[in-house]
């Protein structure tokens, strides 16, 4: 017989029985999850069979591979009497969950599920590694090493010998894959090689694992309100589509603190209830918020939920910086329902909204049930033009105060028509009908009322055409664009009557986003009406390395004033304000922003200057933001605001990274908020120390310094 005949007889024997010991080893449930039940593949340099001592040895680059199980070795014998595979020289074992075991000698049985593994070392899927002195191998799910270490740090490249920035060691450590645990017994975490924390018997998620019950990251910080505080979050997974954390949080000043958040995903949406309690040792007052956020799909078209945001009182959610707060004064919680279908919109709103201004009585604020919107967008008639029907439905409710409720119907037409020359005209033509029921009426605010209650409504008529001419030229990598725009609007002045509330235009602003807008007031209780003219001019120049300069800035023009605007809203003239925003972009890394209106008169004081610029990439960049404001009807505010805030992030290394923010208030001179951190991440560990310090005085919340620690170690958490 040929030699490469009997290989491949050596070869045909060795697979055979190989298969023949799998499948009497292995449950049927087990086969086909491991693969035992396929045929055992075999490549090697050499091949031996003993028939007398039922012996089959294969020898130099030694692959056997069974489903999705792997061994290479330099050195493979198969033992029939003793049903037993020994491995030897630069052995290594992958298993099907793709975890990999490295050793220098090795015996398995049971189709390589079980064995014992001297001087082994292993290689998980996530990366996190360790060694043994040996190990054993049960069940093909069970790995038992004596005197183990483990970390997911990354060896030192230059000295692979150096102890890694941490890692655990245990007397015993058992990964069980079935249940995708790691356990140790007589544990020491290190760090840098030194022992910091001893415990008799601890255990975490192997990497496969994605959601596991357990503690989260701990965070420590220290500030005047608190002294020492911590926070020890625990993980709770309730079931495979809902989890509950709870936040327990101790400090040396105050009474406890606890935090809760649960979430629950369903068939048609999902839905989240957070919410805390304070018992505070100083005041003595029990303090606390909750929030619940839901939302879900009843058919491909309609979709509803709710965004509940309330707390005890209105300093609380800044008091202990409960995270995600809102940025304004005002805590808004709303049920909806929406409906969309083509170009057919409805939505059904009921609003709360909690102040949290000392100034303003919680007793005044409105509670808005119901509030509804329809709007829908009409294919072109025969005449031309598309056709748009918008509807309105408010009601408000106050404790003292004015109620209030109000019906609104808006029919517009637009026709766009673009000349031979390139010029773009659009004609508008559109009526408004509003009616208001209102109850408790201050009558000194409203003349010639006979009641506490007044109906009323108006006619809003209005015609409007928009002309504009983009001129384009291209000069060399450059385009170039210039485009003029005037756009006249014809509607009967008044509309703004004493009888008619004002609910939602309290808060204006003039500027060129609203420039050329039939109405400026961003909602329905206020009317721009009057003849007016807007004109401005749009200039952009575009590169073909994504740099781009765009300029806007316009002015608009009344038949006669309007005492409907304040001298301070840039509109109480015949002739408004300037407004103009310009952006600089000279490529990816760099863009400014500049925002400004400026008085109509000789002097062309500025009223309002917002400034921001970005410089550098998403890992290190600058950003700077300046506002200077005065007598803005925006604000609510008379006199002059001016301040500035800025951003550093600077990538320092691979691994170390820095943020550094500042905020000034230029008009008094006096520091906002600064803050600074620095950040330490790699694939095995992270943590962010970081100093605050906040001068914001409201009532019982004073200028404070905050230090804290924020802690991570991958694999753990």
């Amino acid at each position: 017989m040929s030699a490469r005949r009997s290989g491949l007889l050596h070869a045909a024997i060795l697979a055979l029985l190989l298969s023949y010991s799998a499948q009497t080893q292995a449950q049927p449930n087990e086969a086909t999850a491991t693969g035992t039940n396929a045929p055992v593949l075999l490549t090697a340099d050499r091949l031996n069979y003993n028939q007398s001592l039922g012996i089959v040895t294969a020898e130099g680059k030694v692959e056997l591979s069974q489903g999705s199980r792997t061994l290479l070795a330099d050195m493979v014998s198969y033992n029939e009497r003793d049903d037993k595979v020994t491995a030897t020289g630069n052995v290594s074992l992958m298993e099907s969950s793709g975890n990999v075991l490295f050793a220098e000698y090795m015996e398995l049985t049971g189709g390589m599920r079980n064995g014992f593994i001297r001087d082994v070392s292993f290689l998980l899927t996530d990366m996190s590694r360790g060694a043994a002195v040996q190990a054993e191998r049960k069940d093909g799910n069970r790995t038992i090493m004596k005197k183990a270490v483990y970390t997911t740090c990354s060896l030192c490249e230059s000295d692979p010998t150096r102890a890694p920035l941490w890692q655990v060691k245990g007397r015993e450590v058992e990964h069980n894959e079935a249940e995708q645990d790691i356990t140790y017994r007589d544990a020491i975490f290190e760090m840098f090689g030194i022992p910091i924390l001893y415990s008799p018997y601890f255990s975490h998620p192997d990497p496969t694992v994605n959601r596991r019950s357990g503690f989260l990251p701990f965070r420590y910080s220290n500030n005047p309100f608190f002294q020492q505080a911590i926070q020890t979050p625990y993980f709770y997974v309730i079931d495979d589509y809902s989890d509950l954390t709870v936040t327990p949080q101790y400090s040396t000043r105050q009474g406890p603190f606890l935090a809760t958040d649960y979430r629950q995903r369903t068939a048609r949406g999902e839905f989240q209830v957070d919410g805390s309690v304070a018992d505070e040792d100083v005041s003595g007052d029990v303090r606390g918020h909750i929030r619940a956020n839901a939302a879900f799909r009843a058919t491909d078209d309609i979709t509803y939920g709710a965004n509940i945001l309330r707390s005890t009182d209105d300093t609380y959610m800044s008091r202990y910086t409960i995270q995600d707060r809102p940025a304004g004064n005002t805590l808004v919680s709303r049920v909806y329902g929406e409906a969309i279908n083509n170009r057919h919109f409805a939505s059904l709103n009921a609003f709360s909204f909690q102040n949290q201004l000392a100034r303003v009585r919680n007793s005044t604020v409105p509670v808005a049930v119901p509030v509804m919107d329809y709007s829908a967008v009409f294919e072109p008639g025969d005449y031309g033009g598309r056709w748009g029907l918008d509807a309105n439905m408010v009601s408000l409710m106050r404790d003292q105060g004015t109620d209030m409720r109000r019906l609104s119907s808006t029919v517009s037409w637009a026709q766009p028509y673009y000349s031979p020359g390139g010029e773009v005209i659009t004609a508008t033509a559109m009526v408004r009908a509003d009616g208001y029921w209102s109850d408790d009426v201050n009558q000194s605010l409203v003349p010639g009322s006979t009641g506490d209650s007044v109906a009323t409504g108006r006619v809003l008529p209005v015609v409007a055409l928009d002309w504009r001419y983009p001129m384009i030229r291209d000069e060399g990598r450059m385009r170039q664009l210039i485009e003029p725009i005037v756009m006249g609007v014809v509607s009967p002045y008044g509309g703004n009557r004493s009888d008619i509330p004002n609910e939602d235009s309290v808060s204006f602003e003039f500027d060129e986003t609203n420039l050329f807008s039939l109405s400026r007031f961003p909602g329905y209780d206020r009317w721009d009406g009057g003849p007016k003219l807007n004109y401005g001019m749009r200039m952009a120049a575009y590169g073909e390395n994504a740099g781009y300069v765009e300029f806007l800035a316009g002015q608009s023009l009344r038949a006669k004033t309007d005492d409907t605007f304040t001298a301070a809203s840039g509109l109480g003239d015949q002739f408004s304000d300037y407004v103009g925003r310009l952006t600089v972009s000279p490529g990816r890394y760099i863009q400014l922003v500049d925002r400004v209106r400026l008085a109509q008169n000789s002097s062309f004081e500025v009223r309002r200057h917002e400034l921001g610029t970005t410089l550098g990439s998403t890992a290190n960049n600058i950003s700077v933001s300046y506002a200077d404001l005065t007598n803005t009807d925006f604000l609510r505010q008379t006199g002059r605001q001016e301040a500035i805030a800025a951003t550093m992030r600077l990538q320092l290394t691979k691994y170390w990274a820095t943020e550094i923010r500042h905020t000034r208030d230029l008009k008094d001179d006096g520091s906002l908020l600064n803050f600074g951190g620095l950040r330490y991440t790699d694939e095995c560990f992270d943590i962010i120390l970081f100093a605050e310090r906040a001068f914001t005085v409201n009532r019982d919340i004073q200028p404070s310094t905050t230090i804290g620690v924020r802690f991570r170690i991958a694999s753990f958490n």
